[in-house]
């Protein structure tokens, strides 16, 4: 057939076929190890991205709660109804953000086998 390991009739291996061959399954081999650091890369910086807005909004609810707890008159139980929706949503935040921390630290030492 056309196998690059075909013989020729004097019994010997087409070595030039034989390393084109090697050859273009190196390239191949160049070109999605490429693939795979883009893609590393580009989940490196959406994760970067998501971890920016996630503290942003951590910061934010720490703000509002704190507010809350200063300028709060409502009664003692919507004040603690309150509070505890809110120290949840920052519990649930913390958990996310830690989660992406996580995965990115992944995704980094996946880059650094790769580099």
């Amino acid at each position: 057939g056309d196998s690059p390991w075909r013989q020729r009739g004097s019994g010997e291996m087409d070595q030039q076929h034989i390393v084109d061959d090697l050859r273009q399954r190196l390239l191949l081999l160049q070109k999605d190890r490429r693939a795979n650091v883009d893609l590393i890369e580009t989940t490196k910086v959406n994760n970067a991205e998501e971890i920016g807005k996630l503290r942003e909004e951590n910061k934010e609810l720490k703000a509002r709660l704190t507010k809350l707890h200063k300028t709060f008159t409502s009664s003692k139980q919507q004040r603690k109804n309150e509070l505890s929706t809110l120290r949840k949503e920052v519990i649930r935040k913390k958990a996310e953000y830690d989660s992406l921390k996580v995965a990115s630290g992944k995704r980094k030492r996946e880059l650094a086998k790769l580099g």
